[in-house]
């Protein structure tokens, strides 16, 4: 099928340069050209994807492990608050008779190795929360890593969805 050249011309371009752009090879460079682009475009979006999923994962991580370092500066702060306050409430007892202060000092002496105990207890749940949380992260980061078109991850907008 043979083109108009009234219509593909351009005023402004000159009878040489015009024929180069009307030639079948010329279309046949173009083709391949934009080809390579869209592959080229394809493995960057790849790329994009990969790198984003990489991003998302160091993030979940990050905020992972900053919340079990709140908590556990939660747990250290809450068992230095008691020791205190048991320590104050001993030394009240010391000011009101001296008869009295060996036994509460027995009393709170025995407490204070339950203190620790309950708090070893709960920072032993919360790393136990922490690797379960990595782990979890890992495999949801593998799940995307294998199917990048699933990325980012579906979330709930409503919780009764």
């Amino acid at each position: 099928m043979k083109k108009k050249t009234n219509e593909k011309r351009n005023p402004n371009m000159g009878h040489a340069q015009q024929a180069k752009n009307d030639s079948p090879l010329h279309e046949q460079c173009t083709t391949i050209l934009s080809s390579n682009q869209n592959e080229n475009f394809v493995e960057i979006e790849k790329e994009k994807t990969i790198a984003l999923i990489n991003a998302w994962e160091e993030n979940e991580k990050a905020k992972a492990q900053t919340k079990a370092y709140k908590e556990l500066c939660s747990i250290e702060a809450w068992e230095n608050n008691m020791k205190t306050s048991l320590e104050l409430d001993l030394k009240k007892m010391e000011e009101n008779s001296e008869v009295e202060k060996a036994e509460y000092s027995k009393r709170f002496k025995k407490k204070i190795p339950e203190i620790e105990k309950i708090a070893e207890a709960k920072r032993e749940k919360i790393e136990k929360l922490k690797e379960q949380k990595s782990i979890n992260l890992k495999k949801m980061s593998e799940k995307l890593s294998a199917n990048p078109n699933a990325y980012p991850p579906k979330t709930k907008t409503c919780g009764c969805f």
